[in-house]
């Protein structure tokens, strides 16, 4: 996630966050409506509606994405009954995912892929896939993920753009 959002913000001058969810106590999604929830829950919500573009990054458990990820989706609103607020709706969205060996690669697609469809965002490529061969302590030593990763920030934040001054593509959304 950094070396992308790093290239994004050099290549562009665009303000980057990371929401890292182990750095969040969220609440479990319940039914109640964006502006119901307090602390890191509504600031988690905040820090969502109020970007333009995303990175999602997530270890693969079992073949999808965590928990965690899982219950931040279910607080992101889209549109519908919890608020007026659609902030992934005709957004670009970068996926990430890391996983012990290369069998997981394809939760990018299969997992991830389908929920940035529900809330009517745009994937941003086919995603990177980092297996840990290609880390070195804790830290990315392949090249090759390294420049697919600056690439995934840089198209992202363009994609954005491209949006932006797009006549159809701001206005497809979700189908359902």
């Amino acid at each position: 996630m950094e070396i992308a959002l790093q290239a994004a913000a050099n290549e562009y001058d665009v303000e980057t966050e990371i929401l890292h969810l182990s750095e969040y106590d969220l609440d479990i999604a319940d039914g109640r409506k964006v502006g119901e929830f307090n602390g890191d829950t509504a600031r988690a919500q905040k820090l969502v509606i109020n970007s333009d573009a995303f990175l999602i990054g997530t270890p693969v458990y079992r073949g999808s994405y965590s928990g965690a990820l899982k219950n931040l989706f279910d607080l992101v609103p889209r549109g519908k009954w919890q608020s007026p607020e659609a902030p992934l709706e005709n957004r670009p969205v970068g996926l990430i995912a890391t996983g012990a060996t290369d069998h997981h690669f394809l939760s990018i697609a299969q997992e991830l892929g389908p929920i940035i469809s529900f809330f009517g965002s745009y994937q941003v490529g086919g995603g990177v896939y980092v297996n840990s061969s290609q880390f070195n302590e804790h830290t990315i030593a392949d090249e090759e993920i390294i420049q697919r990763l600056e690439t995934l920030g840089k198209a992202t934040i363009e994609f954005s753009q491209f949006i932006d001054k797009s006549s159809h593509l701001s206005q497809l959304g979700p189908q359902f």
